[in-house]
């Protein structure tokens, strides 16, 4: 399946097996590329005159679990995966740029209920709703001395997003079975 609407990572492929109309196991990837991680940026106000946010890498894989528990469309389900988030942060002073870095690993769980459509010729429509939430992780903040407190604080704000807050997951995805 391949999301056409996924949060929070816009670019979503999954692949699953279904077992009896019952479960359903699958593997996924989704990643926020930079073409769309910079506007978002902007937008947040991350970026301004002196300063520049940006977003190398966010991106996870996923191992997902599907209970259909009336044999049809709906499922409960989970997801268990790894998100990579790496970034940076420039600000432009009297003595050069100064960049701080954010470089984070995070293990999460993902409860989520939904609906998978099959249809005649094995076309797929689906739709899914839940939280992603943090198990574990690893964060490194890298700010260069003399730094000014507002570089610390923006570059710590992205580091956060990557591991301290429940983020929305919601996909809707088409696809085929085989």
């Amino acid at each position: 399946m391949i999301g056409v609407l996924s949060v929070p990572r816009p670019i979503d492929i999954e692949a699953f097996v279904r077992i009896e109309n019952r479960f359903a196991f699958g593997i996924s990837y989704g990643d926020l590329p930079h073409f769309v991680a910079s506007p978002l940026l902007s937008a947040a106000g991350a970026n301004s005159d002196t300063m520049t946010a940006r977003l190398d890498d966010f991106s996870a894989f996923e191992a997902d679990l599907r209970f259909m528990p009336f044999g049809s469309a709906f499922f409960l389900g989970a997801s268990f995966g790894r998100q990579a988030l790496k970034g940076a942060v420039t600000e432009s002073t009297v003595v050069g740029p100064q960049t701080a870095t954010v470089d984070t690993t995070t293990w999460y769980a993902t409860p989520r209920a939904g609906w998978l459509w099959t249809f005649d010729r094995g076309f797929l429509l689906g739709v899914d709703l839940g939280v992603q939430l943090k198990v574990a992780g690893d964060e490194t903040v890298i700010v260069p001395a003399g730094s000014p407190p507002e570089v610390r604080t923006r570059v710590q704000n992205l580091a956060d997003v990557g591991t301290s807050y429940p983020l929305p997951s919601f996909h809707f995805r088409v696809g085929w079975i085989f």
